[in-house]
């Protein structure tokens, strides 16, 4: 009797985690929506979806997450050039982050701590993409990444009452990392841009101090690595600028799945 409880409850879980994937590729797909229009100060409220080359509004079944740009062979269906591979990559992508948040971030439960893991992973990917193509950071994203912290800290204070420490910790979060990068950009007039800084002030509410550091540390090197791979193949110019967004988006990635176990494994070596 119990191995069937079990057995139904790994059921359960399976079943949740393919919706959860199945619901995140169609966010993704407003994702795609946002990336497009809020860069170019367009209305992502208002109108249908288009063709970006042709203009021509798109049908229903022209928009089924990742599976309409298989079926259409990456064209589009009525001016026949190439859709951007981008489009299927964040529908996929946010779908594989919601399901992993799913995993490992809400141990399989669905709370306020999931819904705020999603709204962090989604703004993260928009963050990525326009940052990396506009060098820009909308407000919007960043207030997004800070009202998944509000939701992940109201959901441990559901699970542990309220723990003043963990307060504190968030508090000084929010100046931690965005501090070091606001020195930075007084030292460096435009070596820094403001949306980085709000984007790690709010990461820091999400992460608390010790692991926004880390997140910040890993955009660093993920950062450094990228530079040092596109500098080598495109051997372009040292002084092009260089969105650094981005990188801290990967790290904040990294900080929310590993910061916590790389911590108890490396305080395990020395205690």
């Amino acid at each position: 009797m119990q191995m069937d409880y079990n057995g139904y409850l790994l059921m359960m879980k399976i079943f949740i985690g393919v919706f959860v994937f199945l619901f995140g590729i169609v966010i993704g797909s407003f994702l795609n929506v946002l990336i497009y229009r809020i860069p170019r100060g367009l209305d992502f409220k208002k109108g249908s979806s288009f063709c970006t080359t042709c203009k021509h509004p798109l049908k229903w079944y022209d928009l089924f997450p990742l599976f309409s740009w298989l079926f259409l062979g990456g064209k589009c269906r009525y001016c026949k050039a190439k859709i951007s591979p981008i489009y299927p990559i964040v529908e996929a992508a946010n779908g594989i982050l919601w399901v992993l948040s799913y995993v490992f971030l809400a141990d399989c439960n669905l709370n306020f701590a999931l819904f705020g893991y999603f709204l962090v992973c989604s703004a993260l990917v928009v963050v990525f993409c326009i940052d990396f193509q506009f060098q820009i950071i909308p407000d919007s994203m960043w207030v997004t990444v800070l009202l998944g912290g509000v939701l992940v800290y109201v959901q441990q204070i559901l699970d542990h009452g309220f723990v003043w420490q963990e307060l504190v910790s968030r508090l000084v979060g929010i100046f931690a990392a965005s501090g070091v990068l606001f020195v930075l950009a007084m030292l460096y007039k435009g070596g820094m841009g403001g949306g980085d800084i709000k984007l790690m002030a709010a990461a820091g509410f999400l992460l608390g101090w010790r692991n926004v550091l880390i997140a910040l540390m890993l955009g660093a090197v993920v950062g450094t690595l990228w530079l040092a791979v596109t500098r080598t193949l495109k051997k372009s110019d040292m002084k092009k600028e260089v969105p650094f967004g981005p990188h801290l988006a990967i790290g904040i990635l990294l900080s929310m799945y590993f910061a916590d176990p790389l911590i108890n494994w490396y305080v395990g070596i020395w205690s």
